[in-house]
């Protein structure tokens, strides 16, 4: 570096400036561009913005929104059967979809044991994005302990770190009388659906909160339609939306229903409406009649 005297000043001043080298340039570039692909690998389960997807896109997730390709809606109203073989069919068919309403049941005790709480219709809230459903969250206490371990409930349940597993099929979410099992992706269905009326995560729900007695109040019914996966937290509904005489029911003759107090019930296709709000809502004071 060269230098001379200022002779206003009688200073030294220097002459040349430092100017960095393109290689240099390059390398502080790269290394801003390393912190920051850093920074949103590490911080990527609070950012949801996963840098791999499948198929290498990188555009942003919106699979928790309900897709119609997620809802199965094939089936048709099924008829009463003429034939004693048929009769007997059916028959075990309601027996055996009734026994998976009781072990629902029991698994919603134990997590009401364990947490004090009915399960909340949805876990690990992001804003009206829910990550899990009602369905995920008592797995361990369906014997599903090992496929709910594997789970990352930080991520929304459609990720691709966890869509493999929502393809494999709970059979006690399955009624024997349906065929539709999987949705066009490929998703295991649910053939049960939660109250939307009783299971809120915004209202803490417990026993003593259900005013019109928990034999009269619904926690889950058979769906006759419209299925949705068992891990899609919007598998909610309100009954009314599922019983009717204008609506498919899973048996000719109505749809069964697991009430709070562990029974269950077959609601007639046929049901006065207004009994059927009474059954679905757990505080309105609304008279069940001679249910």
């Amino acid at each position: 570096m060269n230098s001379q005297p200022d002779h206003n000043s009688g200073t030294v001043q220097s002459t040349n400036q430092f100017t960095p080298s393109h290689r240099s340039l390059m390398t502080i570039l790269g290394g801003c561009l390393f912190s920051i692909l850093l920074l949103l690998f590490l911080f990527q389960d609070i950012l949801d913005v996963p840098l791999m997807k499948q198929n290498g896109s990188t555009q942003q997730d919106d699979t928790h929104k309900v897709s119609p390709a997620n809802v199965v809606s094939t089936r048709t109203q099924p008829e009463a059967p003429t034939f004693f073989l048929d009769r007997m069919v059916v028959a075990t068919n309601r027996s055996d979809s009734k026994k998976n309403l009781r072990h629902i049941n029991r698994a919603v005790i134990d997590y009401y044991k364990d947490r004090y709480r009915y399960p909340p219709h949805a876990l690990f809230k992001e804003s009206v994005h829910p990550y899990h459903g009602w369905q995920t969250a008592i797995l361990p206490f369906l014997g599903e302990a090992e496929l709910y371990s594997k789970i990352n409930l930080k991520m929304r349940w459609t990720h691709p770190v966890n869509y493999n597993l929502f393809q494999k099929q709970v059979p006690l979410y399955l009624n024997p009388l349906i065929t539709e099992k999987v949705t066009p992706d490929g998703l295991a269905l649910s053939h049960y659906v939660g109250n939307r009326l009783l299971l809120r995560d915004d209202f803490p729900r417990t026993y003593e909160s259900i005013s019109d007695g928990p034999q009269y109040t619904i926690l889950a019914v058979e769906r006759g339609n419209d299925f949705q996966a068992w891990g899609d937290p919007t598998s909610l509904e309100d009954p009314q939306k599922i019983i009717g005489p204008d609506k498919v029911s899973s048996f000719a003759d109505g749809n069964q229903a697991l009430m709070c107090d562990g029974s269950v019930r077959l609601i007639s296709k046929d049901i006065d409406p207004a009994i059927l709000k009474a059954l679905s809502t757990p505080s309105s004071a609304d008279s069940t009649g001679d249910f």
